[in-house]
């Protein structure tokens, strides 16, 4: 992994967009005062690729990597892997309740390796969010734990390879050199062998299945293919022999059944069921017929007669009409009496109510007259007491000369009711008159509208016969109507009588026509036997004749039937006999027949499934033998796979080729790592390992061997530098394919605890690194006498509230 181009922005303390550029830069220190943000840039690279930060202690915490007075921040970093540019880039938010959170982290491939990575640029999301960080160890081969300590080499982690324990080394060291390929393949080597085991297996139980594909077997089967090959050719010499015999048994057979069939069919002629009673039938409508004819025209006579006699006699209208008049006379002239009896009564009624009415007007006027004097005397009366002597009359307004004597007052009430009573009387009377009068006029109009209903009757009347004639002619008209509707019944009786017989006679005659189209439907199949020419006029002798014959000629055919069944028993006996030397054959040779079926029909075609049968099995003999040795070979192939495959799985388990392997590059990397240190140390100190673990050879203390652990700080930096370098070095040539590419280191600080001698040593050595190895080496340092010496210098400031970056060339 080489880096390309960094882009920071919120990312810890610098809080604005920041880019460090690393194109044509191969070696190069980070420089600036203590606390400017010089590591800060090794984290960004290791954020982007990973997520997390050595420093941090603690993988799951990302709260540092934001700025704390901003919200987001964003770390971008293009880099170069295998001759493909590749973006890795993560964004931090920071969410209402404080929590800092990394959102839209993706991994991508550049399509153009020369691109930097821009909105512009043709990309291919290899990743993203949580995808990511597993994305890019299976890329750098190297997980985080393994990045810090090949890679980056953090500050206060700078020693961690060196001091750590043999089983963490080894595991380092493999995956390093991609030596875990191996395991794996040692596991699938397991597996194929396990795997080719079960198939031998399955293979040698498949082959206990073939225990009769055998040699013998297969010859049988082809002798057996032979015989059945003759048994074919014996069956098709036999088959015209035994061809003739069931034509001999056929032709007696249908002899016998045809004789038969005759017989049977002439047996079958008989008079139709019935037909006696139909010849009965027809004579019996013929007579009804007869009758029938003879009451229809009596009917006809007697409807004829009556029919006249009603004719001549008065119509029923006028003889209706005329005991109508009568009666109505005879009632008008009896109501006529009434009426004047009541219009008398009328009239006198009237009269005296007349009378009293003008009775009672003149008692009302005389009750009026009276009642004005009452009301004159009494007003006097009243007036007496007021009179005085001389003067003036109230009334008259003449002088009282003389003063009238005392008054009495009348009865003024009295009066009044008298009068009242006499306008009541009155009033009652008019009444009384109204109505006799309405009364009397009713009585004279009824009375006179009787008197011109008389007359108008007695006018029409005048010409008419009388009541006695009348009654007596429309009793001899109901009598001469009750002849003429009996005899109308009659005819309409002999009428229907009449249908009835043709409908009968016609009935008659259609199965009378039906029953020769059955005796034709009888004698017709009968031709051909000889059946005789039948009378046409009578039926009934018809019958006889074709009866009569069809028993003679049954009883011909009855006798002809003893010498067919005589004939057909000895030619079923000569085919039986040949069937049965042929069926013997078959039986001897295992031919199954079917006995259902006649043997001509069934032989051949048994003898031809019996040898396909032969032939399929010979056939199927074969192809097991071919079969069973092919799984033979297999099983054998199976065996040899086995072998091998678990060989090497033996070879490849993990305490064996990979812990050599480890074993080795531990070798080489001590060898080149303690050339290193001594040249570091000034030859005082050498590295060497014993069972994983690392030891110094002190040469200023008689060669002694110590752990690492006893060197002081700036020896621990000597050694553990040696060792970086050496693990730099020759990893590429040292690991498997597909394993990590270091193909950059960085180191931070570390170097503050060496003499100017060691600073001298440490200083040309990674610039031999840089430009001998063609490989990417990254310091940080605050030592200016190292920093001089570097070509490519990035001086980090901290200004106000952020830090920055400037590219420095000396």
């Amino acid at each position: 992994m080489r880096p390309v181009l960094l882009e920071m922005d919120g990312f810890a303390s610098f809080r604005e967009p920041t880019t460090v550029d690393f194109r044509e830069v191969d070696y190069f220190a980070f420089v600036g005062p203590t606390g400017s943000g010089k590591s800060t840039v090794i984290d960004a690279i290791t954020f982007a690729l990973y997520g997390s930060v050595p420093r941090w202690n603690n993988r799951r915490t990302v709260a540092n990597a934001l700025a704390p007075t901003t919200n987001r921040g964003t770390v971008r970093l293009v880099f170069d892997l295998a001759g493909h540019r590749y973006v890795a880039a993560r964004e931090l938010r920071r969410a209402a309740a404080g929590s800092v959170g990394v959102k839209n982290a993706r991994l991508e491939r550049l399509a153009d390796p020369d691109a930097l990575g821009t909105p512009d640029d043709i990309t291919e999301v290899l990743a993203s969010d949580s995808e990511v960080t597993p994305a890019v160890e299976k890329l750098l081969g190297l997980p985080f734990e393994h990045f810090i300590t090949c890679v980056v080499l953090p500050q206060g982690n700078f020693a961690e390879f060196l001091h750590a324990q043999p089983a963490r080394r080894q595991e380092i060291l493999v995956k390093l050199m991609g030596l875990e390929v191996y395991p794996r393949i040692a596991q699938a080597a397991n597996t194929e062998a396990e795997s080719e085991r079960q198939r031998a297996e399955l293979l040698a139980q498949q082959l206990e299945k073939f225990t009769d594909a055998t040699e013998c077997a297969e010859q049988a089967a082809q002798a057996r293919v032979a015989t059945l090959e003759e048994v074919a050719e014996r069956v098709r010499a036999t088959l015209p022999e035994l061809a003739e015999h069931g034509a001999a048994v056929t032709k007696a057979r249908q002899a016998c059944e045809t004789l038969t069939a005759e017989r049977d069919r002439l047996r079958a002629v008989a008079v139709p069921t019935g037909f006696e009673e139909l010849g009965k039938r027809e004579r019996d409508v013929r007579t009804a017929d007869e009758a029938a004819d003879e009451e229809l025209a009596a009917a006809e006579a007697a409807d004829t007669a009556a029919r006249e006699q009603l004719a001549a006699a008065p119509l029923r209208a006028p003889l209706e009409q005329a005991r109508r008049d009568h009666m109505e006379l005879d009632t008008m002239e009896r109501r006529l009496l009434a009426a004047q009896a009541l219009q008398r009564h009328c009239a006198m009624t009237l009269s005296d109510v007349t009378a009293a009415e003008e009775e009672a007007e003149r008692l009302a006027l005389q009750a009026r007259r009276e009642q004005e004097v009452t009301a004159g005397s009494h007003l006097a009366a009243a007036l007496r007491p007021r009179l005085q002597d001389g003067a003036a009359c109230p009334v008259c307004g003449q002088r009282v000369t003389t003063m009238p004597g005392p008054l009495v007052a009348p009865d003024l009430d009295m009066a009044e009711q008298a009068r009242v009573q006499a306008d009541r009387e009155v009033e009652r009377l008019r009444d009384a008159w109204t109505k006799a009068s309405r009364a009397e006029q009713q009585a004279t109009s009824g009375l006179n509208a009787l008197t011109g209903r008389i007359a108008a009757l007695r006018s029409v009347l005048a010409d008419a016969p009388t009541l006695e004639q009348a009654t007596a002619a429309f009793a001899c008209r109901e009598q001469l109507e009750r002849a003429a509707y009996e005899a109308d019944a009659r005819l309409r009786r002999a009428r229907a009588a009449r249908a009835s017989a043709e409908q009968a006679t016609r009935s008659v005659r259609q199965e009378m026509q039906k029953a020769w189209p059955a005796l034709e439907q009888v004698r017709d199949p009968l031709v051909a036997l000889g059946a005789p020419v039948l009378d046409r006029d009578d039926l009934t002798a018809a019958w006889t004749a074709l009866v009569s014959w069809a028993a003679d000629a049954a009883a011909a055919r009855e006798a002809a039937l003893s010498g067919a069944y005589e004939r057909l028993a000895r030619v079923r006996g000569e085919l039986t006999t040949a069937e049965g030397r042929l069926a013997g054959v078959l039986a001897t040779h295992e031919v199954i027949l079917d006995t259902r079926r006649p043997l001509t029909e069934t032989a051949e075609p048994a003898v031809a499934a019996a040898l396909e049968r032969a032939r399929q099995e010979a056939q199927r003999l074969i192809e097991r033998r071919k079969q069973a040795a092919k799984f033979d070979m297999q099983r054998q192939h199976a065996e040899q796979k086995h072998q091998v495959a678990k060989t090497l799985g033996h070879l490849l388990r993990a305490d064996g080729f990979p812990r050599w392997l480890v074993a080795t590059t531990l070798d080489t990397l001590v060898a080149e790592a303690s050339g290193t240190l001594a040249e570091l140390s000034g030859g005082q100190f050498e590295l060497t390992h014993d069972d994983g673990s690392f030891l110094v050879v002190d040469h200023a203390d008689a060669d002694s061997r110590r752990p690492v652990r006893t060197l002081s700080g700036g020896e621990t930096f000597q050694a553990s530098l040696a060792l970086a370098l050496a693990l730099s070095a020759q990893l590429p040539t040292m690991a498997a394919a597909g394993a990590a590419q270091l193909e950059s280191i960085f180191l931070d600080e570390g170097f503050g605890a060496l003499d100017e001698a060691t600073l001298e040593t440490v200083a040309a050595t990674l610039e031999e690194l840089a430009t001998c190895r063609d490989q990417m080496v990254g310091i940080v340092t605050h030592i200016d006498a190292l920093a001089e010496r570097v070509p490519i210098r990035f001086a980090v400031h901290r200004g106000q509230g952020t830090s920055s970056i400037q590219r420095e060339t000396p």
